[in-house]
């Protein structure tokens, strides 16, 4: 691609050689031009840059921009009858016509700078190119001005808080999922507490696991920190998948779920040093299992020695793994291949019993432990069971449970269990379950289905089939989002509605809801998704590689109701090409347990947390992944029209900076960062908040020395009576000697006689 020069042709003349070039370009067949693409780069408070690819096609070809403000652009689409939704707009050149030249391939035309924009303010532009055969338009582009000062603040009033203590032992908190393949990293839903994983051991601690867990709470001066390592002798977790002691935390961070490690340290038959249960925990010695961290700090063993004793198995013999819980952990699911209820069937194995063969378990509190995986109006399990999804198969409340088993999907109702799947035949993928568990969604052969617990059957949404995966459903199940290979849908309460037609890009990682990036607000109404396809009218090529980037969009109506429309939060508020993709965190793996999603999207969707590898904001200058926030209007500080957009961390890190988690109401944003953001930060990767009116005073600078100044002042006196109190005799008298009369004029008379002489 190369730039075609900057000349403007006379206007006349320009004319008079298209004129004269027509009959031929009609007589060769030759099309109209084509705008092969448009955007903006160099975006200041008043200013602007225009470029355009234009394929002339052949012919002679000369070019303009068009631009105005965004609310004369929408006067014009509403007006009656509708206008050019371009008519009034201002010219680049002002005058004439650039020259596209007459290439057969897309060349760069030269570029136009526009001044004199109001600062903070939306525009709307596009190209259009002319030659003799026709004239091509092409899309209309946003651009917004940055404000008039680059002053850094963030959005909500944040402030910047040091969560992880400074002193970490020279250590440092690591990254989500890099810790021994996981890591417990969560916030509390009322605000104020987070937990997170470290290799490192600091804040004292009682064990000598490979990883450390930590719980922070905020006080009225700042963050206080506790280590929360069960004690355990060295060695007793292994390395990946399952070297993070903790595996979970409730809600309110008040309760932690503990896999207790390995039954031994050491190879090799007699277990050479045995790994004893935590006092006062109630667990059985040399068993693989789960204890329950309570807001006391003390541990309770969810499997006690009546459940092991049920199976014939030594403790070497089998493995117990949590697979799903609900969010106050009230209720734990286990599997285990092993019996460990009456009624279960325990399929033997060289070794012990068939790890492919589990059952499925649910202790809650104070029930204990009982037996899911019933087929119905059986009485012994069947093995091989799994639970339908590491997340939102358990109902809130832990009474209903879906789970699978021979590839057909099942209910665990209180005592009764039904067959989820038997209308259609068996052979379905869950997908999500609404209100309480009482409507579930699932899949299969393209089709999406809906069940109904109280009637118990399941009604074809999508009769076309078509079906590619479900992004997600509405807490009240009354609403669900699927995409298709012909875009992305919305079914509500029997009405489809298209969100984004061509979305065949929103697949990486946005299904199924179990595990995926997708959010839907609980009240269904807003959906935040990830996507690589152009679905606005913002360019997500790449400026680097012209590749597209994935971006983050979000469906629903806007503030004060209306119709929904779709918009992308984490394109350029300027419009410039983006310069790297978003993420959003989907199902956090913290090693063999995937059960907790970050709050990325918090409360009815007017605010979002995401990474980014674009700078969004002039302030961003490190050109590395930074996390961001965004709000509707009226949400917080955001007062323009289609909402704020801002930076959660600094955007001057030498490394990445990630999201972590949020508190419920989104007061509260956890990232992890290698910057030190406060004074008392010294360096390493810390946990930091940036609360919404928050920040804790900083000690003053001390003022700078120089030389002598530098040195410390000499030590006080023993005595620090000052002399001039101490009683003394006083200063003698003053006394004048008299002189005798006649002698002093006698000593004037001789020294005027020597001033005399020659």
């Amino acid at each position: 691609m190369r730039y075609l020069g900057g000349s403007v042709l006379p206007t006349i003349a320009l004319l008079a050689t298209i004129a004269a070039l027509a009959p031929v370009g009609h007589a060769a067949g030759l099309p109209e031009p084509e705008v092969a693409a448009s955007w903006v780069t160099e975006v200041t408070a008043t200013s602007a840059r225009l470029r355009a690819e234009i394929d002339a096609n052949g012919l002679p070809t000369t070019f303009r921009f068009e631009y105005l403000s965004e609310a004369a652009y929408r006067g014009n689409l509403e007006a009656e009858p509708p206008r050019d939704p371009f008519e009034g707009a201002a010219r680049a050149p002002a005058t004439g016509a650039g020259n596209a030249g007459d290439e057969t391939e897309p060349i760069r035309v030269f570029p136009q700078q526009l001044s004199g924009l109001a600062p903070l303010t939306q525009y709307r532009y596009r190209v259009v190119a002319s030659n003799s055969a026709g004239t091509a338009f092409g899309p209309a582009r946003p651009l917004r001005t940055e404000a008039a000062t680059n002053a850094f603040s963030l959005l909500d009033s944040r402030g910047w808080e040091l969560v992880s203590p400074a002193d970490k032992s020279g250590g440092a908190v690591s990254l989500s999922e890099a810790v021994f393949g996981g890591g417990a990293f969560q916030a509390g839903a009322r605000g104020g507490t987070v937990t997170y994983s470290s290799a490192s051991s600091f804040a004292g601690g009682d064990g000598a696991p490979g990883t450390s867990q930590y719980l922070s709470t905020r006080g009225a001066g700042g963050w206080s920190t506790a280590n929360v390592t069960a004690p355990a002798l060295s060695g007793s977790y292994g390395d990946q998948p399952d070297g993070v002691p903790y595996r979970l935390f409730s809600a309110d961070l008040s309760r932690g779920l503990l896999l207790n490690g390995d039954r031994c340290r050491g190879e090799g038959s007699g277990c050479p040093v045995a790994n004893p249960p935590l006092p006062g925990s109630g667990a059985p010695a040399g068993y693989q299992n789960y204890y329950l961290r309570d807001a006391g700090g003390g541990f309770a063993a969810l499997l006690d020695a009546p459940d092991f004793a049920t199976s014939p198995l030594e403790p070497d013999e089998f493995g117990v793994s949590a697979v799903g819980a609900t969010e106050d952990l009230a209720d734990v699911v286990l599997s285990s291949c092993a019996a460990l209820s009456a009624g279960a069937v325990q399929v033997a194995a060289v070794g012990g019993c068939d790890e492919s063969a589990p059952n499925l378990y649910e202790w809650s509190a104070p029930g204990g432990l009982a037996l899911l995986n019933l087929l119905p109006g059986a009485v012994e399990s069947a093995p091989g069971a799994t639970l339908a999804a590491p997340f939102g198969a358990i109902s809130p409340d832990g009474s209903r449970v879906y789970w699978a088993q021979g590839g057909d999907l099942y209910l665990r109702d209180g005592a009764t269990t039904r067959w989820v799947d038997e209308g259609v035949g068996g052979g379905a993928a869950f997908q999500a379950a609404g209100a309480n568990g009482a409507v579930a969604y699932f899949t299969k052969a393209g089709h999406l289905y809906r069940y109904v617990v109280e009637t118990e059957t399941a009604t074809d949404l999508t009769p076309t089939g078509g079906v590619q995966g479900v992004l997600g459903v509405s807490g009240d199940g009354s609403r669900a989002f699927y995409l298709t290979a012909s875009g992305l849908f919305e079914w509500d309460e029997g009405a489809i509605a298209e969100i984004a037609p061509g979305a065949d890009a929103a697949a990486p990682g946005s299904y199924p809801p179990a595990t995926a990036t997708a959010r839907v607000s609980a009240d269904g109404a807003h959906l935040a998704f990830l996507s690589d396809a152009e679905l606005t009218d913002f360019d997500n090529h790449d400026d680097v590689g012209g590749q597209p980037d994935t971006e983050l969009y979000l469906y629903g109506p806007p503030p004060g109701g209306g119709a929904a429309t779709l918009a992308c939060i984490s394109c350029n508020p300027t419009g410039e090409r983006p310069l790297g993709s978003t993420t959003i965190p989907g199902t956090v793996a913290n090693g063999s347990t995937s059960v907790y999603r970050p709050r990325a999207m918090i409360g009815d969707g007017r605010r979002i947390f995401f990474t980014s590898s674009d700078g969004l904001v002039i302030q961003d200058t490190n050109k590395r992944p930074d996390v961001y926030e965004w709000e509707a209007q009226g949400v917080g500080s955001c007062g323009l029209s289609g909402g704020c957009v801002g930076l959660i961390s600094s955007g001057r890190s030498a490394e990445a900076s990630t999201f972590l988690d949020a508190s419920a109401d989104g007061s509260d944003v956890f990232f992890l960062t290698g910057q030190s953001l406060v004074s008392a930060d010294p360096g390493s990767i810390d946990v930091y908040d940036a609360r919404a009116g928050g920040g804790f005073a900083e000690p003053g600078k001390p003022i700078p020395c120089n030389g002598d100044a530098c040195q410390a002042l000499p030590a006080a006196p023993e005595d620090p009576t000052p002399g001039t109190l101490v009683p003394s005799a006083g200063n003698p008298p003053l006394r004048i000697a008299k002189a005798k009369p006649g002698k002093r004029h006698k000593r004037h008379r001789k020294r005027g006689q020597r001033r005399g002489r020659g």
